[in-house]
């Protein structure tokens, strides 16, 4: 498996780089969906570690739109 980095270098418009975040992180809902649909039971440590990579995921999920809207207001001037 590629290192994700290694893909997003590869692409130079931001809004690629932007889409190709998106798709992943449509396929990483569907897999936490599949997980509600199918529950299987973690341990209280494994689970603390999951919410924590998901806030993380969310976090950087909401600065990458604030950098693309950024971008979107510095082209208008």
């Amino acid at each position: 498996m590629d290192h994700p980095s290694a893909s997003l270098q590869e692409v130079d418009n931001p809004r690629e780089v932007v889409a190709k975040i998106e798709q992943k992180a449509l396929r990483l809902s569907a897999l936490l969906r599949d997980l509600d649909n199918h529950p299987i039971p973690l341990d209280s440590r494994l689970r603390e570690e999951l919410e924590a990579v998901l806030d993380q995921l969310g976090c950087r999920i909401a600065a990458t739109r604030a950098l693309q809207q950024q971008g979107a207001g510095a082209a208008l001037v």
